[in-house]
């Protein structure tokens, strides 16, 4: 950036500037999961296999949203954010049936508080606002990512994983959210009432957050030894982000 405002961290990393949009809160409100079903396969001849799962869907209006999950009761996770002229159609999953915290973040700009305030604002050479004061900035802790086989990304054959799990720790915050959802996710190609699929999820309590691959069945199948599928399915990742006083 040749001109224009710029801030910096303690360890020198740029903070704002007068050229990139800022996150801000937008809305913020609790979902509560239920049964209901979620897609899996489909076959060649286009029929699409769902298996039964706690679930819940919702609408946000934004421009280009991030969407976070607390969720200190059941791990979760996004399945489906789609766009139709602003109006985003979300569907999150749960391994048990749970209440989940959304904060909804969208661009500064976007997301411009009404009335008049007091504090720093920083616009763009267009006069589009970058960043607010006033707002409830999305604060970026940690980015996480990996691979439950540990493949590449091709069509292969695979050793069957019941389940993986991890944690994380940030002690320099009190309470976590998770954004940028990547969810690991095979199943079998039948569903129906005997079939099985693996979902990766997360759990978010105060400032941990707990990632669990787990196997979850529709019905009492035998656990697979092999799983056949692309290797990039067994990919995941997720954003840490501060909800500390927000």
């Amino acid at each position: 950036m040749p001109v224009g405002f710029q801030a910096f961290t303690d360890t020198g990393l740029v903070q704002i500037d007068g050229t990139t949009q800022n996150y801000a809160l937008r809305q913020k409100f609790d979902v509560t999961t239920a049964g209901g079903t979620i897609n899996g396969a489909k076959s060649n001849a286009g029929v699409m296999y769902t298996y039964s799962a706690n679930v819940a869907s919702f609408t946000i209006n934004a421009v280009k949203p991030l969407i976070a999950l607390y969720s200190p009761n059941a791990y979760a996770t996004i399945l489906q954010c789609v766009n139709s002229n602003g109006t985003w159609s979300v569907k999150i999953w749960t391994d048990t049936a749970a209440i989940v915290s959304v904060y909804v973040f969208d661009q500064s700009s976007a997301a411009a508080p009404a009335g008049p305030g007091y504090g720093l604002q920083v616009f763009d050479q267009n006069g589009v606002l970058v960043f607010d004061a006033r707002q409830r900035i999305a604060r970026v802790i940690d980015n996480q990512a990996g691979n439950i086989n540990n493949t590449s990304p091709g069509w292969g054959q695979w050793a069957h994983v019941d389940t993986r799990t991890s944690s994380w720790n940030y002690p320099t915050v009190s309470k976590i959210g998770v954004a940028a959802i990547g969810t690991a996710f095979i199943c079998t190609e039948g569903g129906g009432p005997n079939s099985w699929y693996n979902m990766s999820g997360l759990q978010t309590a105060g400032n941990t957050v707990n990632f669990k691959y787990g196997y979850y069945q529709n019905g009492s199948p035998a656990h697979p030894n092999n799983d056949i599928c692309f290797g990039s399915q067994f990919d995941w990742r997720f954003m840490a982000i501060d909800l500390s006083n927000i």
